[in-house]
Order: structure tokens, then sequence, then C-alpha cells
């Protein structure tokens, strides 16, 4: 039955999806059978039903006017209450069309939108006006990407910046042991000098704002640019790696008030755990609401070892609906 499919197994679904097209558009080979039977062992499902349900996503993006992935043929028996749930979980995403030619350094075509793109360049804008540079490690942790998909964001980054006369945003990612991009930066979009070209960022976005300074960030039901785009509040790239986790641990919801508005959530350490002495796991924070971030900081709220809000007489009786409520701190 085509209703019988949970959320979870679509959820894994699109995302292993989303996977393969970025290794496709990375130029890697894909183990479609490998990923099929990794998602049989989670979910018990049959692996062709899996292979199925990937063709049902090209056939939902194909009526998007997107792309798919090679090897998947839209298959369009979408059941009528399975494509609203592949559409919302797909969110923004698209695939670009494909083209003559694969050199990504001479498009004149933007990348296609994505809330995670978004929401990594407006992070890196931060870093540039703050005058520093993040390694390639730091950025795969603050959003949840492997090495193949930063390399895809790096170039689609690239293109933009390129795009709209700006210099090379991706520039300001590095690799440790040589201090150079992860991709050549000469060859696809011949910068010179990477040193060069980070100052030339730094000197472009302090004065402001020259152009759209970061992208627009509408609301998505998926949590996945959802937790992207509430890590890139936060330039350390410990401290927005802590807030990804903690987001998504919580479900992108503040435990004690149920708010999911993106822009009024913290991430709050829990009492004896410091971010300096690297308490920056999921389970070393929770979600909070901002104005109950503050009150939990200032000693006006706090749980109790069964997980249940207590205030300070002097907050009750603005905050009492909340007095006593149950919440789940994140394991």
């Amino acid at each position: 039955m085509e209703d019988s499919w949970s959320d979870a197994e679509l959820q894994a679904s699109v995302d292993a999806y989303k996977r393969m097209a970025r290794a496709a558009a990375a130029g890697e080979r894909i183990n479609k059978s490998a990923i099929y039977r990794e998602l049989e062992s989670r979910f018990g499902r049959k692996a062709g039903a899996f292979e199925r349900r990937m063709q049902n996503i090209s056939a939902v993006l194909q009526d998007l006017d997107s792309d798919w992935v090679p090897g998947l043929k839209p298959l369009k028996n979408v059941g009528p209450n399975v494509r609203p749930r592949i559409e919302a979980l797909l969110g923004g995403f698209r695939i670009q069309k494909r083209s003559t030619t694969k050199d990504l350094s001479v498009s004149s075509t933007p990348p296609a939108y994505s809330p995670e793109l978004s929401a990594l360049r407006n992070w890196l804008i931060a870093i540039a006006r703050h005058g520093k540079i993040v390694t390639a490690a730091d950025t795969m942790a603050a959003f949840g990407i492997d090495e193949a998909e930063l390399h895809i964001a790096i170039r689609e980054l690239g293109v933009l910046s390129r795009l709209r006369g700006e210099p090379i945003l991706p520039a300001l990612i590095v690799n440790p042991e040589n201090g150079g991009c992860p991709i050549d930066l000469r060859s696809t979009f011949g910068v010179e000098s990477e040193d060069g070209e980070r100052q030339r960022l730094f000197a472009f976005w302090e004065k402001g704002e020259p152009r759209e300074a970061t992208e627009p960030e509408p609301k998505v039901p998926e949590l996945g640019p959802r937790a992207a785009q509430f890590a890139s509040v936060e330039i350390r790239p410990d401290q927005a790696a802590f807030r990804r986790r903690v987001f998504l641990a919580c479900e992108g919801k503040c435990v004690v008030s149920g708010c999911d508005v993106v822009r009024a959530l913290d991430a709050a350490h829990l009492r004896g755990k410091d971010w300096r002495a690297g308490h920056n796991a999921a389970a070393d924070g929770v979600l909070l609401r901002k104005d109950l971030h503050a009150l939990y900081d200032g000693r006006l709220l706090w749980f109790s070892a069964d997980g249940r809000v207590f205030l300070h007489p002097s907050v009750r009786d603005y905050y009492h609906d909340f007095e006593g409520a149950k919440v789940q701190v994140p394991k």
C-alpha cells in the first residue's frame, strides 16, 4: 500500500536521493544497490521497493521542472497521498538540467535554489565580515554534509559569486594541512591567489551590503534545511555545529513552549556544560525559545530531575502556563 510508507521511510528515501544527486553532479560513481540494501536493513522493506520509490521521486522532480538522478527514470505511479509528502520533503531541492558543458566555471545560470546552500552562503558572509576563515571539517560538521556534498556546494557558491561579481566566497573554506581550498579555485574560477581572494572577500563584505548580503530564508517544512538556517546564525564553527545538533535532536522545537520559529530559538547549554570544555554534543544542550533561554541562564527557570519545568516566583505570573510542564531533554 502506497499510504503505508511512514514519514521516516520517506524522509530516508528523499535524503538518500539527494545524496545520490549530489554525488552524480560531482561526477562520482554511485552504488545505488548498496543504498537500497542499507535502507532495507534499516526499515525491513525490500530493496526493490526503495528503488521504485526513488523513481517516484524522479517523477515528482520532473513535474517540478527539475532534472533527476541518472539511472532513476521517472516512475509515474506516485500515490495521490504520497506525492504531496514527497514534495514537502524535497522542499526547495531541485536538480539543474544537464547541459552540453560540464564546466561549472563558465556557467551563466545561477545554481538551483537550495535552503541549505542559502544558509551556507549566509554563514560564510558572516565569517568574511569578521575577517576569518573556516576549515572544511568544521563546515561539514556545522551543516551536516559529507565531503562530496561540500565540493558540490563550493562549486555552486563559486558560480553564484562569479555571477554576482563578488570575490569567490568559498575561498574562505580551507584544508588545514595545506591552507588551500578543498577544490582547485585556479582552474575552476581563475583565482590566481587564494590568500589574495580572501583579502578581497574581507574588504568586500566589511563595506556592508554591496548587493544582497544574505539569501532569503523562507519557511521550509523539512528539518534539514531549517537546521542549516539555525546553524548559520553562529559564526564560531564549534557553536554552529552544536546549534545544528541540538536543533535536530529537539526536532526543531523549543522543548518548553513547542515554538518552531527558527529565528526565535536558541541552543542552550545545560547546567554544568561548557562549550569551552568541549561540551558540544546534542546531549549537552536543549532548544529553547529566546526569552526562555534568558530565564534559564538567569536561573529563573530550571528543570527537575524528572524533566519538569520550575519557575522562580518573580516570573511565575508571566510564564505560569509552563509551570510543571514535562519536557524531553535530548539523550
